[in-house]
Formats: C-alpha cells, sequence, structure tokens
C-alpha cells in the first residue's frame, strides 16, 4: 500500500512537470510569434510610399521639405480651429473624405503630413491632427488665415453650405480648385460654378479637367464622372437618336483632345478606350462627325471597335452597326 501511494505521488509530480513545460513551450510559441508579427507589421509601415510632393524644389536649387513643417504653425492652427469650435473627424471618415474630394490616400504614406498637390501655396493633410491646413497665398508665409483655415475644412469634411458661401465671396478660387485641380464633382452647385465660367474651347484646360495625373499610375486617368455632368448641367441630358444636336459649348475640345492622345499613347492609362469613350459622349448628344471621320480616315477602325465589343458603349455600337452601315452613312 505504502509502495502503490509512493508511486501514484510520483506520477502526478511527473505529470504537474510535462504541463509545466508544455505552458513554457507554448508561451515560448506565442512570444515568437509575436515578435515575428512585430516585425512583419514594422516591416509593412516601413514598405510604405514616400509622399510624392512632400519636397518642393527652390529657385536656387535646393529642396524645402515640407516633413520639418513647423509643429509650432501646425499647433496654431489647430488652435485656431479648435477656438471656432470645428468637430475634428474620426479618422476613417478623414481617410474617406480626402479620398473623395482630393483624390489620395494619405494613408498609403508614411509621412505624417501630406502634401496634396506641388504649388507654392498648397494644401496640406495633416495625419494626427486630422484636418487640412491651406496656405493662403493672399498673405506672407505662414501667416495664418483664420477664417480660410475653419471654413474651408467645414466645407471639406462636412460640405457645410455657410462655408460653401463664405469659401465663394471670399476664395473663390481654392473652391473651384477642389474641381479643376482635384477633380471633386460630389457636390454639384460647385461644379455648376465651375463650368459657369469655364472655357471649354481652350483645350489644355478642358483636358486638364477631365483628366487625373495618376500618382501611382504615373499616367492620365479619365474622370468620367465630370463628363457625365458636363452632359448633364451643360446638355441637359442625352438625346435619343443622331438627327438632333443640341446646342452648347462642353464638348468644344473633343477632337484637339483625341488627337492628344494619338499622339502621346503612353501616358494614359487606357488610351483606345478613352478615346471611344468620348465618342460615346458626342454621340449621345448627336454629334457624330468625329467618330464618322475616323472610321472613313481608318479602315480598321470599325473592326477594331468590333473586336473589343465598342468597350461596352453602347451608343458607339448602335452607330456604328445601325447608322453607319458598311462604309456609307445610312442617316443621309
Amino acid at each position: 500500500m505504502k509502495n502503490t501511494i509512493i508511486i501514484v505521488a510520483l506520477l502526478v509530480m511527473l505529470i504537474s512537470c510535462n504541463n509545466k513545460a508544455d505552458k513554457k513551450n507554448i508561451e515560448s510559441s506565442t512570444i515568437d510569434n509575436s515578435h515575428e508579427q512585430y516585425f512583419e507589421n514594422t516591416k509593412m509601415v516601413t514598405n510604405l510610399d514616400e509622399a510624392p510632393y512632400n519636397k518642393r524644389h527652390i529657385s536656387n536649387g535646393s529642396q524645402y521639405k515640407y516633413d520639418t513643417l513647423s509643429s509650432n504653425y501646425i499647433s496654431d492652427v489647430k488652435t485656431i480651429l479648435q477656438t471656432k469650435n470645428f468637430k475634428f473627424p474620426e479618422e476613417q471618415k478623414f481617410k474617406d473624405k480626402l479620398m473623395q474630394v482630393f483624390n489620395i490616400n494619405v494613408y498609403d504614406f508614411k509621412n505624417k503630413v501630406v502634401v496634396l498637390r506641388p504649388a507654392m501655396f498648397t494644401e496640406i493633410a495633416i495625419k494626427d491632427e486630422k484636418f487640412v491646413l491651406i496656405e493662403d497665398p493672399k498673405t506672407e508665409h505662414r501667416i495664418i488665415n483664420d477664417d480660410l483655415e475653419f471654413y474651408y475644412n467645414s466645407y471639406v469634411f462636412y460640405g457645410d453650405r455657410e462655408a460653401f458661401r463664405w469659401l465663394q465671396i471670399k476664395n473663390k478660387k481654392q473652391l473651384i480648385d477642389l474641381v479643376l485641380l482635384y477633380g471633386y464633382n460630389s457636390d454639384k452647385e460647385l461644379v455648376k460654378l465651375v463650368f459657369k465660367n469655364f472655357d471649354f474651347n481652350n483645350s489644355d484646360l478642358f483636358h486638364d479637367l477631365i483628366f487625373t495625373n495618376d500618382i501611382k499610375l504615373k499616367k492620365f486617368v479619365l474622370r468620367k464622372s465630370i463628363l457625365d455632368d458636363i452632359e448633364q448641367l451643360i446638355y441637359e441630358g442625352a438625346t435619343d437618336g443622331f438627327t438632333d444636336i443640341k446646342k452648347a459649348n462642353g464638348y468644344n475640345s473633343f477632337s484637339n483632345i483625341i488627337q492628344k492622345i494619338r499622339d502621346e499613347p503612353k501616358n494614359y492609362n487606357d488610351p483606345e478606350k478613352y478615346i471611344a469613350f468620348l465618342y460615346e459622349k458626342e454621340l449621345r448628344i448627336g454629334i457624330v462627325s468625329h467618330v464618322k471621320s475616323n472610321v472613313i480616315n481608318d479602315p480598321n477602325y470599325k473592326s477594331f471597335l468590333k473586336e473589343n465589343n465598342y468597350f461596352n458603349f453602347k451608343k458607339l455600337k448602335n452607330y456604328i452597326e445601325k447608322v453607319y452601315v458598311g462604309g456609307t452613312n445610312s442617316e443621309e
């Protein structure tokens, strides 16, 4: 009996030791995995890109680095916004609004401040503080325009109409730049304001309105939604057929831009599809001359469109297959 008790005690001690060893191994494995995850996360952070516009060339050949932007300057702007009761957005809203308005994900970059475009006076996303610092060209460098900082952020993040009206009166250019430079068009009242005095006959300006220079692709990408706005706001919608042409000047520069794409196709992300889309837009308001000329001058273009299923553009397909038939224009 005594020997049995001793054997049982030894077995209990042995199991206890094994459990402790297993627990230690599990803890050690957990720590190792934790370290691996830490280094993997660190690697992901360090692999983020540098913000493309954070260095600005100065006339004497040197560079100004916005990463060294004065913390006091940032703090002063933040204090102004706080004094005016600006509601700083949560991180997700901050990220989403910058993507919607400025077409940039600032969290793709490791910098704490991200310059949104190259310019002498620019807009700068302050990631830690969740606001956009806007430099006012009407003041001396680093002199803060209190109202501009407040109303600009109020409009960008909350679409505030009082802020919109103030910017329209006091800083109209900064407001219009949101459409012209960044392609922002969710606010149709703003888009109407921009179109009202826009020179659609200037092909260079018009090109920069309907294309954005993509940071990652380093190529021009078409702003299709801007062209949709032109169709709706300038031409008041599409026509039913091809017999009537809607009178307006929104598409005056199409031929020049199409030629520019043909001359420099490597500069565009999807050149042939963009050209077909421009033809589609013209056909929707009754203009047939450009695509007709293309088909006449290039006998292979019709078959090229067919092989590519007309890039899924219905009006273009309808015109080529049902109106312009076999090299003759049945509409005549």
